[in-house]
């Protein structure tokens, strides 16, 4: 990347490492999901590698967080997004049903909390961690607690997210594309997927489902309070009927969606990306 601020703004070309060149005040939209890390020489110490990645993430990605242009969505405003707590209160101020939850690592705390719900409660994960274990991945899935499943000494280590279970008749997943909402009924046919349908894909059934118009007016202002133009919103509906956000990740997946559910997400995003087009690049 060559990249001069000549005062108003930043200009120049990006090469990338296939022989294409983008220049900077053609780019109008940029996607942005999971990069790739940067790249350096082997012979490089882990010292002057650590810097260097750290140096390139900020010039690469600052003078591309600079540009006027639309992101899908911007870094900053993804960061931001993931935090758990937030999302819970943000959905609540835009008039989403939300679980009652209870996050901290206060034993007597987690104990009264539990006792004092109307049924079962589960405890979550707040960040989206991956643990290498053996040749494979462990990802901690939602888990069904009671106060003989926690000890004192490890609930109080560190800070956990406990929410009362809501009673399901199916989830969903709700990809807000811009102000569209592509959703999909996710039905389990196991009791690991009920309780979390990540842990057993195989069991899962998927069919396209409308979204409430007053969910959706609600989704689209809780994107607009994180300056979000994209987001998955996972839902249960209840037996009577009610939609009770569990969480939104700014940055989800949905390409299983497209593939098992049919929904034309790649196309709504591209329309969405190629919305501020004017002759200019989308990258």
């Amino acid at each position: 990347m060559d990249a001069v601020h000549d005062g108003k703004r930043w200009r120049g070309t990006l090469r990338t490492c296939d022989g294409a060149v983008v220049d900077l005040d053609a780019i109008t939209s940029i996607y942005y999901r999971r990069p790739s890390r940067f790249t350096f020489p082997v012979e490089m110490s882990p010292t002057d590698r650590a810097f260097a990645d750290e140096e390139a993430r900020i010039g690469v990605g600052g003078v591309l967080a600079a540009l006027d242009a639309l992101w899908v969505s911007h870094p900053h405003d993804v960061a931001r997004a993931e935090w758990k707590p937030l999302q819970i209160q943000t959905a609540a101020e835009v008039g989403l049903a939300v679980p009652r939850t209870l996050i901290g690592n206060s034993y007597a705390a987690a104990r009264r909390f539990i006792a004092s719900a109307a049924g079962p409660v589960v405890c979550k994960s707040m960040s989206s961690v991956v643990f290498a274990e053996g040749d494979g991945y462990k990802i901690p899935y939602t888990t069904v607690v009671d106060q003989k499943s926690i000890t004192e000494p490890e609930f109080e280590a560190c800070a956990h997210l406990l929410q009362e279970w809501v009673p399901k008749a199916r989830e969903t997943r709700v990809m807000m594309v811009g102000e569209q909402a592509l959703a999909v009924a996710i039905d389990a046919d196991s009791d690991r997927a009920r309780v979390d349908w990540r842990a057993d894909y195989d069991n899962l059934r998927y069919a396209p489902i409308t979204v409430p118009d007053d969910v959706v007016t609600k989704m689209s202002c809780y994107l607009a309070v994180f300056r979000l133009p994209f987001g998955a919103f996972d839902f249960v509906i209840t037996p009577d009927d009610r939609w009770v956000m569990l969480e939104c990740n700014p940055n989800g997946r949905w390409l299983w969606l497209h593939h098992r559910a049919g929904l034309p997400i790649p196309a709504a995003l591209a329309d969405l990306l190629a919305s501020t087009t004017t002759g200019g690049t989308q990258t």
